[in-house]
């Protein structure tokens, strides 16, 4: 069950106990005036794409703050369902990444999507964050967005953002397990 709450994303990233110092940076992930302030409350279940981070040299975390709730993925398969028969199913398999990419406007650099990772909200545990639609990125973070020629990943697809820090994690690990999407 998700909960909207009437708490500002700014605000709340700046509340404890995990408090985010630099709201803005996450804020600018989002497409203005789409984000919001949700509480998870399981049975829920979100995914999170874990891959090789090419920018800093190390495996995303399994744990990490950036993740998608289950109907987003839901809303990819069903566009990808319609191609069923029509397309190889080899074709239809890359489809998958490529979808969840550009609707996440993951930057090719920042993850190259080789592990995908389920959180299992068990029934009456609660886990706040910020909900909204992800900005449009270039397909590598080094490249300028504001030049014309620079490829670009939609966004448009609904992420949310969980509080971390190098200490803490609003996450419990007992929650997340690796999954096989694709």
């Amino acid at each position: 069950m998700r909960q909207e709450q009437t708490l500002s994303p700014a605000v709340w990233l700046a509340s404890g106990p995990i408090v985010i110092h630099n709201a803005a940076s996450v804020l600018q992930a989002f497409q203005p005036g789409t984000t919001r302030v949700v509480r998870f409350i399981g049975p829920h279940r979100l995914y999170r794409a874990a891959g090789w981070d090419a920018k800093s040299g190390r495996m995303a975390s399994a744990y990490g703050s950036w993740w998608a709730d289950e109907h987003a993925l839901a809303q990819i398969g069903a566009r990808i369902e319609r191609f069923e028969g029509f397309l190889p199913p080899e074709l239809l398999k890359r489809a998958w990444p490529a979808q969840f990419r550009g609707a996440a406007a993951l930057c090719e650099d920042w993850n190259d999507l080789r592990e995908m990772f389920r959180l299992d909200l068990p029934p009456r545990e609660e886990l706040t964050g910020v909900v909204g639609l992800a900005a449009p990125q270039p397909q590598r973070s080094t490249l300028d967005p504001a030049q014309r020629r620079t490829p670009l990943l939609a966004g448009g697809g609904e992420q949310v953002f969980f509080k971390r820090t190098p200490a803490l994690n609003a996450i419990n690990p007992l929650w997340v397990h690796a999954e096989t999407l694709w």
